[in-house]
C-alpha cells in the first residue's frame, strides 16, 4: 500500500523549495506515495506548489505578534481554525507521517498531528532556527538541522539530526550552457542575477536603479557591451521600480519574481541577492559566484552566518546592508565582471559546498518515524 505524506512549509520560498526538495525526494523513492502540501492562499505556496505538480491545500493560518493585543487574539483565532482543518484534512487523507519545513503555516498542521498522533518531521534551514519552529521541534519525532549548533535552540527529546539544506535535483542537474539555451541567452553576455529574496529587498533595488547615474557604470558597461541585468524586485516593489527603471533609462531587466529562478541562477555568471539558506544552499549546488547582502534584521542575524560559509570558502564576497548602495555596486560588479577566472574560481569553491545527500538524509529520518 502506498504511503501518505501531507507537508506545510510556506509564506516564502525559503520555507516553499526545501518543502519541495522532500516531496521530489519521497517520490524518486516511492513512486507510488501521495502527496498533498498545505498552505495560506496568499502566502507563495498557492502558486509554487501547484507549478511543481504538487496537490495544494488551502488552510487558515497566521503568524502570532511578539506582542499581546488585538491582532494577536485575531492571529490566535486563525491558528486554532487552521488546526481544525488540519484535523479534517488529517482525518480524511490518513497521512503516515507529516513534514514542516517552517513558517508560521506549520503551526496548524504539526499541532493537529501531535493531538492525532501522527508521526512528525521538522526541518530548519537556518543555523538560528525561527519561532515557529522553536515551538514546534517539542510535538515532533524527528527535527533535521542544516548547521552544526543549531541543536541548541531546541528544547525537544526527540532525536534531532544534522542534514543540511535539501536542495531540488534540478539544482544538480543544469549547467551554465543548457541553462542559457533554455532561455535564448547568448554565450557571450554576461548575465547578473540580482535577488533580494522572494519578497523583494528595497535596498538592493534601489543599489540597482542608482545604477542608471553612476559614470563609472555606464561607461563600463558601453565598453564591454553584451551585459544584462536582472532583477527579482519582489512582489511589493515591482510596479514601482520597474516604472523608475523605464524612466531613467536604465538597462535593466525587471521582474515581479522568478518562478524559474533555477535557471536564471544557472545561467548567470554572478549572482547578487540575500543570504537566505536556501539561496546559499542553491548557490553551492550550482556552483555559482555570488555577492551577499545579508538582512540585517533576521533572527539571530542568521544570514550574516549563511554568508560567512561561502565567504570563507573563497566562494563569495559579502556586502553590509548599511554599505549596499550603487557606488559600492558598481564597483563590485566592475571588478567582478572583469576577472572571468575570479569568477569560476569562486563558482568551484561554491560547488564544493553543496551537500546533494540532504534530501536522501532528511527522507532516512522520516522512514524512521513511520510506524
Amino acid at each position: 500500500m502506498s504511503r501518505k505524506y501531507i507537508l506545510a512549509g510556506g509564506g516564502t520560498s525559503g520555507h516553499i523549495n526545501p518543502a519541495l526538495a522532500i516531496a521530489d525526494e519521497i517520490v524518486r523513492r516511492e513512486p507510488d506515495a501521495q502527496i498533498l502540501f498545505c498552505g495560506t492562499a496568499r502566502g507563495l505556496e498557492s502558486e509554487m506548489v501547484p507549478r511543481a505538480g504538487y496537490a495544494f491545500q488551502e488552510i487558515r493560518a497566521r503568524g502570532l505578534p511578539n506582542r499581546p493585543g488585538k491582532e494577536a487574539v485575531k492571529a490566535l483565532r486563525e491558528i486554532l481554525a487552521g488546526r481544525k482543518q488540519c484535523m479534517k484534512l488529517i482525518r480524511d487523507f490518513k497521512p503516515d507521517a507529516v513534514i514542516g519545513t517552517g513558517g508560521y503555516v506549520c503551526s496548524p498542521l504539526i499541532s493537529a498531528a501531535a493531538r492525532l498522533k501522527v508521526p512528525a518531521l521538522l526541518h530548519e534551514q537556518n543555523a538560528y532556527p525561527g519561532r515557529s519552529n522553536r515551538m514546534l521541534a517539542g510535538r515532533c519525532q524527528s527535527v533535521c538541522i542544516s548547521f552544526p549548533g543549531t541543536e541548541k535552540y531546541f528544547r525537544t527529546l526527540a532525536p534531532i539530526v544534522l542534514t543540511g539544506n535539501p536542495v531540488r535535483e534540478i539544482f544538480f542537474e543544469l549547467d551554465r550552457d543548457q541553462a542559457r539555451q533554455k532561455l535564448g541567452i547568448d554565450e557571450q553576455e554576461k548575465l547578473v542575477l540580482i535577488m533580494g529574496g522572494s519578497l523583494g529587498a528595497a535596498k538592493l533595488n534601489n543599489a540597482v536603479l542608482g545604477l542608471a547615474e553612476d559614470d563609472k557604470w555606464q561607461a563600463f558597461a558601453n565598453a564591454r557591451g553584451k551585459i544584462k541585468l536582472l532583477l527579482a524586485a519582489g512582489k511589493q516593489h515591482y510596479e514601482v521600480v520597474s516604472q523608475m527603471a523605464e524612466a531613467k533609462k536604465l538597462d535593466c531587466d525587471v521582474r515581479e519574481y522568478l518562478f524559474d529562478a533555477h535557471l536564471w541562477m544557472a545561467a548567470a555568471d554572478l549572482v547578487v541577492a540575500r543570504a537566505g539558506a536556501m539561496t546559499c544552499a542553491e548557490l553551492a549546488a550550482l556552483g555559482r559566484a555570488s555577492v551577499l547582502i545579508p538582512y540585517p534584521y533576521a533572527a539571530g542575524d542568521h544570514q550574516t552566518f549563511n554568508a560567512g560559509a561561502l565567504v570563507n570558502a573563497g566562494a563569495a564576497i559579502m556586502q553590509s546592508d548599511e554599505l549596499c548602495n550603487s557606488s559600492w555596486l558598481s564597483d563590485t560588479l566592475i571588478d567582478m565582471l572583469s576577472d572571468s577566472e575570479k569568477l569560476s574560481s569562486m563558482g568551484k569553491s561554491a560547488k564544493l559546498l553543496a551537500k546533494p545527500q540532504a534530501s536522501g538524509d532528511i527522507y532516512k529520518c522520516l522512514a524512521g518515524i513511520i510506524k
